[in-house]
């Protein structure tokens, strides 16, 4: 029933399917999906803890920017899968 796209899921999937989707959805699991991109984003938030104040705008943004970019890349690929 889960296969056919036009058939909804009943309501014992749908509750198993979120919570299948809500337990991959953590940051633990981005770091082991993502180890180089954990790695960068730690240094990068070092390098900004102990920036001047007012050099810090550009970094926080560029910052933000990285990690809002990765996160929907990490939604697309959750809800992408089956």
């Amino acid at each position: 029933m889960a296969d056919d796209p036009h058939q909804p899921l009943s309501v014992e999937e749908a509750k198993a399917r979120l919570r299948a989707v809500a337990a991959e959805a953590t940051p633990a699991a981005w770091v082991r999906e993502n180890p180089w991109g954990a790695v960068a984003l730690a240094f990068a938030a070092g390098l900004l803890a102990g920036l001047d104040p007012e050099a810090r705008r550009p970094m926080a943004t560029a910052l933000a920017q990285f990690l809002s970019q990765e996160l929907a890349g990490a939604a697309r690929s959750i809800a992408d899968d089956p």
